[in-house]
Formats: C-alpha cells, structure tokens, sequence
C-alpha cells in the first residue's frame, strides 16, 4: 500500500520561495539593462547569480516533495523522494515509533529545507547513526523507523497510527519473497568531475570568459561614453544606443549560459556511454564565452 505524505503546505511555500528567487533575478536583470557602470552594479549582478542556482535548488526539492511516496506490504518498506530511494524488507525494521516520544531532534541540521518539507540529515552524539529526514511535518507527526543495519529515518505518513498498524498486520503476515536492501541518494558528480582531468578543465576553461569579460568591462568602465550600441539592425550595423551598463547584461547571460552546460553535461556525464555529449557541452561553454567576447569588441569598436 502506498502513502504519500502531506504536501501542501510544503509546496506552497516552496513556490513562494521559487517565485521571490525567480523575481529577484528579473530584477538583476532589468536593473542590468538601465543601471550605469558602478559599485552598485555590482548587487545587480549578484541578485541572478545568486538566485538562479538557489532556485534552481527549490524546484528540486519541490520535485522531490511532489514524488514522495512510502510504500509498505508484506515483503518490505520503500520510499521514493525525488532521486532517492530507500527499500529493506520487513524483518529489517526493529522500530517504528512516534518520534516525539525518542527524545531527538525533530529538523535537519542547516540546510535547504522548509516547514512542509523536512529533508536532511542530523548527526547524533557520539557514535550513533545519523537521523535522515524525509518528513513533512515536525515532532507529534512524524515517526522515528530504525533498521537492523543502523538506518533511522524520519518519515510522514498521513495516519501515523494507521502506518503503524500496516506495519504489525503485514509482519505477522510474513514475507512472501526476499526484498533485497537498496538506498541510493543523488549523485551530483562534484567528486567525479573534479577527478576527471578534461571535464575540471573545459568546465574552469568556460567560466572563464563570462568572468574576464566582466573584468574588461570593469577597466574600460573610466572611458565609456555615456551612450553605447546595444544590438545590431539589419545590415549587421551596432544599434540602438543604450547606457553602457547594458553591456553588463553579455557577461551575466554568458554565465547563465555556462551554468546550463554545466548542469546538462553534469546530467549526461552519469552515464559512461553519454560523456562524449558532456565534452561538446561543455566545449560550447568556451564557444559561447568567446562569442559574447566577440559581441563586446564589435559594439565598442
């Protein structure tokens, strides 16, 4: 039988966070496109940087939230929660209880989570496993579901003491067949790519030219008019004129541009037989960098 957790209240506030993350980044973007060259343009810069990857982070976490099901029968217990997974048969659990009544804490440590949507991980003192939560409520609605080989979850079934009594129905069922013992997490790659002599250098190599573009900028800043060309027309002449600030907008979207290589050659890069397609992407990264290069010195030329 399967139990989705509550969600609501954990979705919404995820989209709150996802739409103030997303506005923020308009707004770099849009004061980008007016601002002149200063110190302040600095924050500007920062809002999209910032705020893409951290929204980038929420969508996950919502994703992971919107997927999340614990599954209990007879033969064993699994749960899916985005890109995790845990499975382990029946006999493994030695306890099932409400958490309020273990004394633990009911949060993750510091992390990316939010009330409605509880994921993380807690060290305990001294040499006790660690508490992984994949919850959605605190306290009184969650419970503490230790494992024979040291795994304790915190879990949120909708009817605590409904789950509870599955349990002990399917356990004096008896198992039906052997559910082999699976937890897998998402493996983000950060160890593998970093170890990987092409990819560290194309990834390094590419972020690169948004940064040093910005740099040039920077320097050529004193001697910018106050007018510069922003775009061509149709004979391939720099036009319209715009404040020089807006130059400022090439360097930022060749950084977004890099990121999105980096995650999609990341994605691909899982698979041995894909990396092939993570080089190219990564590779267009340094192709994209020298064409917003090419852009500047055209339009200040």
């Amino acid at each position: 039988m399967d139990y989705a957790p509550p969600r609501r209240l954990g979705l919404l506030l995820g989209l709150l966070w996802l739409a103030l993350l997303l506005a923020a980044a308009g707004l770099g973007l849009v004061q980008l496109g007016e601002a002149l060259i200063s110190p302040l343009v600095l924050l500007w810069i920062s809002l999209p940087l910032v705020s893409l990857p951290l929204a980038f982070m929420v969508a996950y976490r919502m994703y992971g939230l919107a997927t999340a099901v614990y599954r209990l029968d007879r033969d064993g217990f699994s749960m899916r929660w985005g890109l995790a997974r845990e499975q382990f048969p029946v006999e493994a659990i030695i306890g099932l209880e409400p958490a309020e009544t273990q004394g633990i804490p009911t949060s993750p440590a510091l992390g990316l989570w939010w009330p409605g949507c509880l994921v993380g991980r807690r060290e305990q003192g001294g040499d006790g496993p660690a508490l992984e939560f994949f919850a959605t409520r605190r306290g009184g609605g969650s419970l503490l579901l230790s494992t024979a080989g040291g795994k304790r979850l915190i879990i949120t079934p909708p009817d605590l003491e409904g789950f509870r009594q599955a349990f002990r129905d399917v356990t004096r069922m008896g198992s039906l067949e052997v559910v082999p013992e699976l937890s897998e997490r998402p493996d983000f790659l950060v160890g593998r790519l970093w170890g990987d002599p092409a990819a560290r250098s194309l990834i390094l190599l590419g972020s690169l030219g948004p940064l040093l573009l910005l740099g040039y900028l920077g320097l050529r800043a004193p001697s910018l008019p106050s007018l510069v060309p922003f775009g061509f027309d149709l004979q391939g002449q720099p036009d319209p004129l715009a404040p020089p600030g807006r130059l400022l907008l090439l360097p930022l979207i060749g950084s977004i541009c890099w990121l999105v290589d980096l995650v999609a050659g990341a994605w691909f890069y899982r698979r041995p037989e894909d990396r092939t397609v993570a080089y190219v992407l990564w590779g267009c990264g340094l192709l994209t960098g020298g064409l917003f290069w090419g852009a500047v010195l055209h339009l200040l030329a």
